[in-house]
């Protein structure tokens, strides 16, 4: 789409017409320098010669030098006919130079002269985000970017960075001259931890890094498994595909592909992981997308015998956040909730702007939010994400035009701020020997809604580390044969209330006569011994404990606080404890495993002068007899 230089007399001298020749004969061999040097001097003797000035105007456009074009078309639609095509094009730069009013100004003189075809379509679209542009860039979203320092940003490009869920490790890309070249460059991963000095220096992954491309990568919430774009690998798929790694013993395992049910003949890339472990976001190209490139979404039910992923098949984001142009650079928030992604498609300022889409309990997502001017720009944004908090946003950019790519990060716009989640940080020991213990952990939501519980298993030592979804009631329980359970109840009454970590050292006892656990999750009526429904969830871990330990006998014991009279009481507990027996009895439980017995209040492990030591007096005991 360039212009046709006439090269006829219309009061211009010959010796102008003739250097101008020599510009055009330049611009058809591809040497725009000389062509630019020739144009340039036209324009030195004839400052309104209108073919020199659409001339410098195409070079500037295949040169990239986009202020320069906008500044040259400027002057040809003063000096000359403003044609349709100057028109559109007039439309284009000012648009790429971010004077969106003016560019939105061009478009409709462009589509008054009723064009057809490729720039139709195109002009519809350039007025689509012309009009947004210049209605947004009035409202700006706060936005001041913070370099990580000098332990992450060097001389080279840093790029795509990617945060465990507890803030204290970053996973980024740099790009790094290939060792014994100055011109050839290839990417490798870094990563940085953070502790009250800030960010330190970042060192390289050497188990992953290779003399390839690996880049785009994203890190699990607790830091054990990488996910990551690598691309021309004689084991892949397709152009780029996505590839994994674990994290064992401080050390990263070789990596393997992602597997054919994610990766295609096309490309995958630029993956994003969700904080419960359940979820892989990816840009792809596959069949049946909207556009070029659409975001997917697969659920990851498992791992085989060999620890290779089991997925289910991915499913495409839809219409609300996929366009017949590009999605990329997805990025799912702790919370599950809100996915932030680039995409050229949807209205916005000029080249990949980023976005947030929120996810429904349905599945389905939101029309998605352009996350405002000057975070957005005529440039390319993209890789940014956002810490657990909400409060803090990291992403990479050129601050300085031409300069290198530098990670930052940025308070968050409250307009654009994601809802925040916390964590629970603990470590599974035994509570005779200290040492630690290999168990099964798992988070559910007491309500049974929409969200999936996480079955955690620890490992040798012991440690764990979950995201807590953003639910106002979260049980936690702790198990493993031999061992007595360990359970608890969270309760979030606010979303402040997700601002402090959790931390917990589980002890758990083994499963020895005489041991017992206090469990506080099994709820009567007052004054009754009728199971209430909510106490589901503890019978089912109690009924589990059984199972697996078959040769175990036990006691329930029944126990209430001092409000009533001590007769009444030593009743009531005695009846509860039945009830729990008789439940235990009805679901295939041997009757000469379980006895039942009242305590009433005889037994207190609280003092019963306050509303909470009476709430830790209520409760049910289970006590290993055999």
């Amino acid at each position: 789409m360039v212009f046709m230089v006439s090269l006829t007399l219309r009061g211009q001298t010959r010796s102008s017409v003739r250097m101008l020749g020599k510009a055009r004969k330049a611009w058809e061999l591809r040497d725009f320098r000389r062509a630019g040097v020739f144009a340039r001097q036209v324009l030195h003797r004839e400052p309104g010669y209108y073919e020199a000035l659409l001339l410098m105007a195409d070079i500037c456009h295949e040169t990239d030098s986009v202020e320069s074009e906008a500044g040259y078309l400027r002057k040809a639609a003063v000096s000359g006919p403003v044609t349709p095509l100057l028109a559109f094009r007039l439309g284009e730069a000012e648009f790429k130079t971010a004077r969106y009013e003016e560019a939105a100004v061009w478009v409709e003189r462009f589509l008054e002269t009723e064009p057809q075809g490729n720039l139709l379509a195109r002009a519809l679209e350039l007025r689509k985000h012309a009009a947004f542009a210049a209605g947004a860039v009035k409202n700006r979203v706060d936005y001041e970017p913070i370099s990580l320092g000098e332990g992450v940003n060097t001389s080279f490009d840093e790029y795509w960075p990617s945060l465990t869920v507890d803030g204290s490790l970053l996973v980024f890309t740099r790009l790094l001259p290939v060792e014994g070249s100055s011109s050839f460059f290839q990417e490798d991963f870094f990563m940085s931890r953070h502790d009250s000095a800030g960010w330190q220096t970042a060192v390289p992954l050497d188990e992953l890094n290779t003399p390839m491309n690996e880049g785009a990568q994203a890190v699990s919430a607790n830091g054990k498994l990488l996910f990551f774009t690598l691309c021309n690998h004689p084991e892949g798929l397709g152009s780029c595909d996505i590839w994994l790694s674990k994290r064992k013993e401080g050390k990263w395992a070789p990596p393997v592909n992602a597997g054919p049910v994610i990766n295609t003949g096309g490309w995958e890339g630029q993956p994003s992981f969700s904080a419960f472990g359940d979820v892989l976001y990816f840009s792809s190209t596959r069949p049946g997308g909207k556009g070029k490139k659409d975001l997917w979404m697969a659920t990851l039910l498992g791992w085989d015998s060999h620890g290779l992923p089991l997925w289910s098949e991915p499913l495409n984001a839809g219409d609300s956040v996929n366009t017949p142009g590009d999605e990329i650079s997805p990025f799912i928030h702790p919370n599950g909730r809100d996915l932030f992604f680039a995409s050229d498609g949807w209205p916005g300022f000029g080249g990949y702007d980023l976005f947030r889409s929120q996810r429904s309990p349905s599945g389905l997502f939101s029309a998605p939010l352009n996350l405002g001017y000057p975070l957005n720009s005529p440039g390319n944004e993209q890789g940014l994400i956002i810490d657990r908090t909400g409060e803090t946003a990291f992403f990479s950019t050129n601050l300085v035009r031409g300069g290198n790519m530098d990670l930052y990060s940025f308070k968050t716009d409250s307009r654009i701020r994601p809802d925040p989640v916390t964590y629970l940080r603990g470590r599974v020991v035994n509570a005779v020997t200290g040492m630690p213990v290999s168990a099964e952990v798992v988070v559910s939501e007491s309500g049974g809604g929409s969200f999936t519980s996480i079955n955690l298993h620890p490992g040798e030592e012991g440690v764990f580390l979950v995201t807590l979804p953003p639910e106002k009631e979260l049980r936690f329980s702790v198990s493993k044969p031999g061992y007595l359970f360990y359970s608890e109840v969270f309760r979030f009454e606010e979303p402040s209330s997700f601002s402090v970590p959790l931390e917990r050292k589980i002890a758990l006892e083994p499963a020895l006569p005489g041991k017992s656990v206090d469990l506080y999750n099994i709820f009567f009526a007052t004054n009754e011994y009728r199971l209430l429904p909510g106490s589901e969830p503890e019978l089912q871990l109690l009924l589990d404990f059984l199972r697996k330990n078959p040769a175990l006998k036990v006691e329930i014991g029944g126990h209430t606080d001092n409000t009533g009279s001590a007769e009444f009481n030593l009743g009531l507990s005695e009846r509860r404890a039945e009830s729990v027996r008789h439940y235990l009895l009805e679901r295939g439980i041997g009757e000469g495993r379980i006895s039942s017995r009242g305590y009433g209040q005889e037994q207190p492990v609280a003092s019963n002068d306050t509303g909470e030591g009476r709430s830790k007096n209520r409760r049910t005991t289970v006590r290993i007899t055999q």
